[in-house]
């Protein structure tokens, strides 16, 4: 197999998060820099990663990495990339990309220029004079850091947040990624129970219960290298192959969530029937006042709702103290609350063990971690 310079890239925050999926895959000596997670990987590593990552954003491979601080250092850089061994001729090829502490500031300049050196290089290594771009899309991506160009090849093509479940979605909703982040920050157990008092359209819950049943995340999507000519096809049956083998579909689960709008509830089982386990999760029209237990141990993880976002502040501060007196008659129960309130605990009632800022939507937030006494 192919030998590869892999990157993958997570929001703010949770690359930590990612960091350890890559190393329970497999992944040798992850190097985190700038947001970003490189490391050496095959072919299969490549199918296998845009699989079972449940918390990256994408996964690359990169091409290419030189010094340029003029437009013609640009062009010949471009120009000394094999791109015949990883673009087909027909290839819809898109460039896009940024610049950070560069001479090349002009991001749309340096595109022209990095496409033409491309199909400059393309004609000189195939049969091809035009490029028609009718065949599979090629999504390239440059970064220009302090003169240094990183060039990058798309091997998932839309982010793998979208799994592929969730054709609809409610007000203020949370990326796939985000929610399986913050399942693996709390002390989600697939053994207890687990609630998400305000599911919405039901992320939480759904990743929760696909996560303790081991479905993959990109089990029911596509992924763009499936369509390139230059790259070994054999390796996403593979990895498919792998992610149905490790499925425990009939493992038995405790995963709950309810909201107070009906509309929700609604949206959030038709999210879990397509993602295939709407059989698995208890999902009912409840109020946050009403939230008990019969279970004595349990992880509540929920991404309640915020006064800038779908209330007024101070109906959302009851929420919270609502939120955190219910919390505290539950027996033995942890919880983690995501929110951008900044007077979340002094509501909540109680000081949290630990939180850390995590971005949700673009909106800078806090995640709150209680975790339940020993």
């Amino acid at each position: 197999m192919d030998t590869y310079r892999i990157v993958t890239v997570s929001a703010f925050g949770i690359e930590s998060v990612t960091k350890k999926e890559l190393k329970a895959l497999g992944v040798v000596d992850p190097k985190a820099e700038e947001g970003s997670i490189s490391f050496s990987g095959s072919s299969l590593d490549v199918a296998r990663l845009n699989m079972f990552l449940r918390t990256a954003d994408r996964v690359y491979i990169e091409v290419g990495r030189f010094t340029a601080a003029t437009f013609d250092a640009l062009f010949d850089g471009i120009s000394e990339i094999p791109w015949e061994n990883h673009l087909d001729a027909d290839g819809a090829f898109v460039v896009t990309g940024k610049s950070k502490k560069s001479a090349l500031f002009a991001v749309s300049s340096c595109q022209s220029i990095i496409k033409k050196a491309i199909i400059n290089r393309l004609s000189k290594h195939t049969n091809f004079k035009v490029f028609p771009e009718t065949g599979a899309v090629f999504n390239i991506e440059f970064s220009i850091n302090a003169d240094v160009v990183t060039v990058l090849l798309n091997t998932s093509g839309k982010g793998l947040h979208k799994r592929g479940y969730r054709d609809l979605v409610g007000e203020a909703p949370m990326r796939e990624t985000l929610a399986g982040a913050l399942l693996m920050l709390s002390d989600f157990n697939p053994e207890n129970a687990f609630i998400d008092p305000f599911c919405g359209s039901g992320t939480i819950v759904i990743e929760a219960a696909r996560m303790a049943l081991d479905i993959a995340s990109g089990i029911d999507r596509e992924f763009d290298f499936q369509k390139w000519s230059k790259f070994d096809q054999s390796v996403y049956d593979i990895a498919r192959q792998e992610a149905l083998d490790n499925e425990k579909r009939d493992a038995p689960l405790r995963v709950s969530g309810f909201d107070i709008d009906p509309e929700a509830i609604k949206l959030a089982t038709r999210h879990a029937v397509r993602a295939g386990v709407k059989d698995k999760i208890h999902l009912q029209v409840r109020d946050v006042a009403e939230l008990k237990s019969r279970f004595a141990q349990g992880t509540i993880v929920t991404n309640p709702p915020y006064g800038e976002r779908l209330m007024d502040i101070k109906t959302v501060n009851q929420l919270y103290k609502t939120l955190g007196e219910v919390y505290r008659a539950l027996d033995n129960w942890s919880i983690f609350v995501i929110t951008s309130a900044p007077e979340f605990e002094r509501y909540f009632g109680l000081r949290s063990d630990k939180n850390r800022k995590l971005f949700n939507a673009g909106k800078e937030c806090r995640f709150y971690s209680y975790f339940r006494r020993p």
